[in-house]
């Protein structure tokens, strides 16, 4: 039995014992009250002990859960960690672990809860403004999460995940001038900061700077020559350039390594339209509803096949 188990049992365990002695006293039944008392000190003794040990002994459990990927035990340990002492200060690490493992097994709202009670301990806590921030742009809020990513960089304004994901939320607003301004104080900080490289060339194409993208995709190809992502996103700038041809092997070569990935397929067919090769586009459509795309939303691409 955990020792947290003990405390609702101890005390009113310990009141029993102690209406006990008042009887036996009331009724003069000295003989037995030397059996009774030693037992009712060690309980009212006890509780304080286990009240005090329990909060740890659940956050031991907690991460011993997450070790072992066992998240819905690990969730229970936590909010038991928690409960067992609600005024201690390591609530705001223990409630930020909580909206990870809930946001892990899906249950984003929850997490988001989790996280605002840990800054409740801590208005500024960067992990949890972090998490909640993450967790906000899974749920499509980026206004919300935009705000704690702010936060979190009015506390700490060197920390690159918060650089990052804010410069993605401002690509998206299109304010590319200060998503711009967020990348390139990330790669001044990390200059490897893959993410951040692959989000400057994505900023370039998106401003129509397709040279200054390809060379950044480029590099990054050069680097990871086994990531499809970075050869899809050089295909795509390729594209734009009418660069056919050299889009073609860069689609082929993101297929190979990743050829049950039905977009890919899409996206071939859809350039092998742009070359007016209809029976290969075809055969690439084929092959994505075969990977288990609905036929229906790639009606328009078909008709364009025939």
């Amino acid at each position: 039995m955990y020792i947290t188990h003990i405390r609702p049992i101890i005390a009113p365990a310990a009141f029993a014992y102690y209406k006990v002695l008042r009887y036996l006293c009331s009724m003069n039944h000295k003989p037995y009250l030397h059996r009774l008392i030693l037992p009712a000190i060690l309980l009212c003794v006890a509780a304080p002990e286990a009240t005090a040990q329990s909060q740890g002994e659940w956050a031991s459990r907690a991460y011993a859960y997450m070790e072992q990927d066992s998240l819905a035990q690990a969730e229970e340990c936590f909010r038991h960690a928690v409960e067992a002492a609600p005024a201690s200060k390591q609530n705001v690490m223990l409630l930020t672990n909580l909206g990870t493992v809930q946001r892990r097994r899906g249950k984003v709202h929850e997490a988001i809860d989790s996280y605002t009670k840990a800054l409740g301990y801590s208005p500024l806590d960067v992990s949890a403004l972090m998490n909640r921030a993450l967790a906000y742009m899974t749920l499509g809020n980026d206004d919300k999460a935009y705000t704690d990513l702010c936060n979190a960089l009015d506390k700490q304004a060197d920390h690159a995940e918060a650089l990052y994901y804010r410069a993605f939320i401002y690509t998206g607003r299109r304010e590319y001038a200060a998503a711009r301004a967020d990348y390139k104080r990330l790669l001044t900080l990390q200059p490897n900061h893959e993410n951040g490289l692959l989000g400057l060339a994505l900023l370039d194409q998106r401003e129509g700077r397709l040279q200054a993208a390809e060379l950044q995709l480029t590099a990054l190809v050069e680097r990871h020559p086994d990531n499809a992502t970075y050869l899809q996103a050089r295909a795509n700038v390729l594209i734009e350039r009418h660069l056919y041809d050299l889009a073609l092997l860069d689609l082929e070569g993101a297929i190979a390594l990743q050829p049950a990935d039905a977009e890919l397929y899409v996206a071939r067919a859809e350039l092998y339209l742009k070359m007016k090769r209809r029976t290969a586009a075809k055969a690439d459509l084929d092959r994505a509803v075969a990977l288990g795309l609905p036929r229906l939303s790639l009606n328009e691409l078909y008709k364009q096949c025939e």
